[in-house]
């Protein structure tokens, strides 16, 4: 870009000698280089920001990696060969399935979910053969951080590497312009791969920490799919909260076993209270509960898809609970800010269940989320409780 302060400097330095034919000739010259070489010196410009910004994602990849491969190693393996079963797998990949005839296509997109959850698992199961359940739910997560950073990279690298061959300004152009977001999301990322390999709550976890703590004490029940709940009485209510089963990095599958639950009652459920996090507009507040309607969970839709069926074939009311947060907050280490919230929306819920049913009805809470480092009762240790 020309800096057109500098211009009109030299301007006025050449208005005070206009006879000084020798520096407009230099002024001019100057013009027709900048016209010429302006675009250029603009890329090179924006090159070597993508360059140091690369160099940063290179690092934070490679660190992520070391991470891994350290953590993993305490689970029976020695890190060279953790270290090249990572490399074999760092470029792994999900296609999403066919959707031209869309008839069964959730079906279809569920079966891929689960071969994906299935090679993950058992990639870890081969690093770390002597890892619990829960350890193998945190180093998935670690893995999918590791993953995610090492994608990152390889994008950046390759507008970084065309636009260097080609010396096309868009396609350098479309990458400096998204570099900020870019590198915050790495740096997100990073401190993910910091959380996972500590077993600490996530900011995604909000959902399960206020099921957590309207399960207390309570007597638990697994109804499979790395989902665990328990009943409860709220002033005549029976209310059934759900949550994934924690502490090991686990989101389960809600809408396949809010669908089995329901199918067993003969579809006898008043209600279906959800809470989760969603994502902030800039501007709003980190931990700023909102209420609507809706199946509040994310993903790549399947089981929101599976809740909305059962609700919608039974005519079952859902309720959506949300506590706003950054994308960065979201998948690293939960903050104070987040955490402080749940007390809050678990009264919310309170509220939602007496001003909306009536005693003897029954409502099922469903507490979304990623249960890493959130038991399953409060007496048992763990990082939330």
């Amino acid at each position: 870009m020309v800096d057109f302060s500098a211009v009109m400097s030299m301007l006025a330095m050449l208005q005070q000698s206009r006879d000084d034919w020798f520096s407009w000739m230099v002024f001019l010259l100057f013009m027709v280089i900048m016209n010429f070489y302006a675009n250029r010196l603009q890329v090179q410009f924006w090159m070597g920001q993508i360059g140091r910004a690369l160099d940063q994602l290179n690092r934070l990849r490679l660190e992520a990696e070391r991470e891994f491969v350290k953590t993993a190693s305490k689970y029976g393996k020695e890190k060279e060969k953790i270290k090249k079963a990572l490399d074999r797998f760092i470029g792994f990949f999900t296609i999403e399935p066919e959707i031209t005839d869309p008839a069964g296509a959730m079906v279809k997109l569920d079966h891929i979910v689960r071969n994906r959850e299935d090679r993950l698992n058992f990639f870890i199961k081969e690093v770390a053969p002597s890892s619990d359940e829960v350890a193998l739910g945190n180093l998935r997560d670690l893995l999918e951080s590791t993953i995610a950073l090492d994608f990152i990279f390889r994008i950046v690298r390759h507008y970084f590497v065309l636009g260097k061959k080609t010396q096309n300004m868009i396609y350098i152009a479309q990458i400096q312009m998204q570099l900020p977001e870019i590198m915050r999301m790495a740096r997100a990322w990073r401190m993910s791969v910091e959380a996972s390999k500590l077993g600490l709550p996530l900011g995604d976890g909000i959902g399960a920490l206020v099921a957590l703590k309207m399960i207390g004490n309570s007597e638990l029940i697994d109804f499979g799919e790395n989902v665990v709940g328990t009943e409860l009485n709220i002033e005549g209510r029976r209310v059934l909260v759900l949550k994934a089963k924690g502490p090991g990095g686990e989101v389960g599958k809600p809408g396949e076993a809010l669908k089995r639950i329901i199918e067993s009652r003969a579809g006898n459920v008043n209600r279906i209270v959800m809470i989760d996090a969603a994502l902030k507009l800039e501007g709003e507040r980190t931990g700023e509960i909102a209420e609507g309607v809706g199946a509040a969970i994310g993903g790549i839709g399947v089981e929101r898809w599976k809740i909305e069926e059962v609700a919608t074939k039974y005519g079952i009311p859902l309720d959506a609970i949300v506590v706003k947060e950054d994308y960065a907050e979201a998948i690293a280490a939960m903050t104070k800010e987040i955490a402080k919230k749940a007390n809050e929306v678990v009264n919310r819920v309170k509220e939602a269940i007496l001003s909306r049913t009536s005693e003897g009805d029954y409502v099922i809470v469903v507490g979304v989320g990623n249960s890493a480092g959130i038991g399953n009762r409060l007496e048992v240790s763990g990082v939330a409780s």
